[in-house]
């Protein structure tokens, strides 16, 4: 017979020696028998007994108990009771009965019973011992329970999610400590042994080394897991065996309706433990189970409001008038503390930000491409990350964990945590099967350092970093709303330039041409012109004068009305700058030029006008550098007076000292690029943007030498640390 798949490795024609068992249908017919009842009841051979009706030779079993067990039985397959437990004599044998359903099918199993009670004492000191147990302190459960076992050897494992068991408790006979901390690996507790020890409260085995006992069955599914008798799970039976064991139990530990792990005792010689007393323990594991369920709600609670609290902070910042990505590294600390990282990195359109353990900024990029090349997912973990994927990324990672959470549907903004390697000592068991019918299977245990294994994030910790997803997905759409106000507004400050560049080039023309030719003319004819023709030239330059100072008052009132602000936020510069001079390079192809870089600062600003501010700047810097065969720019920033103060320097033609004071007029430029393209518009909007940001810009220049522009950026509030870091 093959019983359901999750059993396939489980013998199923076998059970353990210390009881007996007999399986009925729903109409008490019998579907299984072990060796041991039909010798104990002298039923005779599993013919005689396998299809029969229980109800023709019950009371031969059961004598003046018949009737009782029968009803018992009846309110099992009716679901009135669960099952039941009765002491009682049968085969002249004080006996425990146990009946129960699984599956639809009534088990009827009975084991020998030892004591008839437990002392007042023995419980009394037992009750003392269960309430002084805290929530969290499994030596003290294990030590409970070894007060009432007397075996040699209690522990605690716990299952983890990486597949690993590791011995979180430990209390034995002889004081010391044998497992506590020790890990075993994924072999020890494979998924297949699960079923085995979850379905149950507890597993006995009296005596490893006993022969197990024939079960008969006919061709009806029965699955003998659900029966105490059911052996131990080979792996489990032959390791205790080669490490001396001969007795053993397994309380199975259920947190959240889950298979958390096992509390096992050991023992070196044959001993049986009474039916009440296994009891007992197993309600000592389940009211311990229960306080620990209570600290971790607690703990949870308690992380939750902190988590909430954070989240209210961070809400609150997002809602200030900085970018995402400013609040974000102003928060770098307490995002990485919430999810409990060694490290924490933010990704920004090329600009990396750290905290803690993280890796190098080339290391960053590699990771970003990977994981990008890998998955679309915007959330991806491995706990393994060094493990299983430090090939693809060049020198040695500091971290062994990576939780990786792409911001809102851009492939530009990424929030990386980082955890470092908890390593451990974990037993390797090795199991060899017999080869021959003479041999023995056996295992083979090996020792073993774990490497480049983090601790798993846990479920409260991913919830809080897809909620922080959510957030900042609700900002994002909130900070597009804006952006797209202020393209509104650059897009009419933009056309406004435009009017203005053409009225000054185009409008003026007329006016000023009237201008002109009405004195060259009164010029060259004052002394024959009739005085009607000079009121007319005179009415004439009269009229132009008031259309030029239409023009102006139209574009200075037009201009005292612009209401619009821009948005600031802590920009790094290094990147962006590089990033500008790559592309004013490009534009000025004919002017080799080459650029060096000091200090670079952040400002205080926004991403497109620093932008608009620094590409004049560097493409004048490289178009007017014609005298040198390759010349070099540099670019250095400093604090002064609570402002940021970059410094450009080139090495180009130099403005002259009398045009200096006119270079930032619209249309000026110096009377020495006569031969060099340009309409003399860029100083004068870096002006009008730099006074829009609140600050400054002034220049030195010296004809032949080259020029210096300073910026001068008012600090909004101090920069993050992280930001400061060469």
């Amino acid at each position: 017979m093959k019983n359901d798949s999750d059993f396939e490795n489980f013998d199923t024609s076998t059970l353990q020696q210390f009881g007996s068992v007999i399986i009925l249908d729903q109409n008490f017919h019998v579907l299984g028998v072990s060796e041991n009842a039909l010798q104990e009841l002298e039923l005779g051979n599993q013919e005689n007994v396998l299809g029969e009706s229980l109800k023709a030779f019950g009371a031969n079993i059961f004598g003046k108990h018949t009737a009782k067990v029968f009803r018992l039985l009846t309110n099992i397959k009716d679901h009135v009771i669960s099952r039941q437990i009765i002491p009682l004599k049968l085969a002249n044998k004080r006996v425990y009965l146990k009946l129960s359903l699984h599956h639809n099918q009534l088990f009827i199993e009975w084991e020998e019973q030892f004591k008839k009670y437990t002392s007042a004492k023995k419980i009394h000191e037992f009750s003392f011992l269960l309430d002084a147990i805290q929530p969290n302190n499994w030596d003290l459960v294990c030590h409970a329970i070894n007060r009432l076992l007397r075996f040699e050897h209690v522990f605690v494992v716990q299952v983890q999610e990486t597949g690993y068991s590791q011995v979180i408790a430990e209390d034995t006979s002889d004081g010391k400590q044998h497992y506590k901390n020790i890990e075993f690996s994924k072999s020890f507790m494979p998924k297949e042994v699960f079923p085995f020890y979850s379905m149950c409260s507890y597993r006995y085995s009296p005596n490893l080394e006993d022969k197990n006992q024939e079960f008969y069955f006919n061709s009806s599914k029965v699955n003998l897991l659900e029966s105490q008798l059911a052996p131990i799970p080979e792996l489990h039976q032959i390791f205790l065996s080669q490490k001396g064991i001969k007795s053993a139990l397994f309380f199975s530990i259920h947190v959240d309706s889950k298979f958390w792990g096992l509390l096992v005792a050991h023992h070196s010689k044959e001993k049986h433990i009474d039916l009440q007393q296994r009891k007992l323990c197993t309600f000592a594991i389940q009211n311990a189970t229960s306080k620990y369920e209570n600290y971790l709600k607690q703990n949870l609670l308690d992380r939750h409001e902190i988590l909430k609290s954070a989240e209210t902070e961070l809400k609150l910042d997002l809602s200030k008038s900085k970018t995402v990505n400013c609040a974000l590294v102003q928060h770098m600390p307490t995002l990485m503390n919430m999810v409990h990282a060694d490290g924490f990195a933010i990704f920004n359109q090329g600009d990396v930000y750290f905290e803690g353990l993280c890796p190098t900024t080339q290391q960053l990029y590699e990771i970003v491409s990977f994981i990008q090349s890998h998955t679309e997912k915007s959330l991806f973990k491995d706990n393994n990350f060094r493990l299983n994927h430090a090939k693809n990324i060049s020198g040695k990672l500091p971290f062994a964990g990576l939780l990786y959470l792409k911001v809102g549907l851009s492939n530009d903004h990424i929030l990386m945590w980082f955890r470092k390697e908890s390593a451990s000592k974990a037993l390797n068991l090795q199991f060899t099967p017999a080869t021959s019918k003479r041999d023995s299977p056996k295992i083979s245990v090996s020792e073993s350092i774990n490497h480049d294994i983090a601790q798993p994030w846990n479920d409260l910790e991913i919830n809080f970093v897809l909620k922080l997803n959510q957030i900042l997905k609700e900002t994002i759409v909130s900070k597009l709303k804006e952006r797209q106000l202020w393209n509104e507004q650059l897009l009419a400050t933009n056309n406004e330039l435009e009017m203005l560049t053409f009225t000054l080039s185009h409008d003026l023309k007329n006016p000023l041409s009237i201008l002109k030719i009405g004195l060259q003319f009164l010029q060259n004819n004052k002394d024959t012109i009739d005085p009607t023709s000079i009121h007319k030239w005179y009415s004439n330059l009269i009229a132009s004068t008031e259309s030029i100072e239409d023009i102006i008052n139209n574009v200075v009132l037009l201009c005292q009305h612009k209401t619009s602000t821009l948005t600031k936020e802590p920009i790094p510069m290094a990147y962006n700058l590089q990033q500008i001079f790559k592309d004013s390079s490009v534009i000025y192809n004919d002017y080799p030029c080459d650029i060096s870089y000091g200090r670079l600062l952040p400002i205080w600003a926004e991403k497109g006008a620093l932008y608009q501010i620094f590409s004049n700047l560097i493409g004048n810097a490289i178009k007017y550098s014609t005298n040198s065969v390759r010349a070099t720019i540099h670019i250095n920033s400093y604090f002064e007076d609570g402002q940021v103060c970059y410094c450009i320097q080139d090495q180009g033609i130099g403005i002259p000292n009398e045009n200096l004071n006119q270079i930032f007029e619209i249309f000026k430029r110096g009377n020495n690029v006569n031969a060099i393209e340009g309409t003399g518009v860029g100083l004068s909007l870096v002006k009008r943007i730099m006074e829009r940001l609140g600050g400054n810009v002034k220049i030195e220049s010296e004809i032949g030498s080259g020029t210096t522009v300073y910026l001068y950026f008012p600090m909004v509030e101090d920069f993050p640390p992280s930001m400061l870091l060469d």
